[in-house]
């Protein structure tokens, strides 16, 4: 699936979540987990499905996509917001 993403993205390196578990495409666990925003945005995402549940994340993420585009789907602009945010 990540593979999928990565190309439909034209990204060399990606992370995808689907419910709780990250999938990783063209990189290490290890240059992740040392990636400190990219943790960040990728656990955005897994709250983002607890908080929807599978079914409707799917659904709102596919529709913003449509609706907005990838850059501006509202889910992305969150994600990319707690990047920012402190470390806990």
């Amino acid at each position: 699936m990540a593979a999928i993403a990565a190309r439909n993205l034209k990204a060399g390196k990606i992370a995808m979540v689907v419910g709780n578990v990250i999938h990783l495409h063209n990189t290490s666990a290890e240059e992740f987990l040392q990636n400190e925003r990219w943790v960040k945005h990728e656990m955005a995402h897994v709250e983002q499905y607890k908080r929807y549940g599978t079914i409707r994340f799917l659904l709102l993420y596919t529709w913003y996509s449509i609706k907005h585009g990838y850059t501006n789907n509202p889910l992305e602009v969150e994600a990319r917001a707690k990047e920012k945010e402190p470390h806990c």
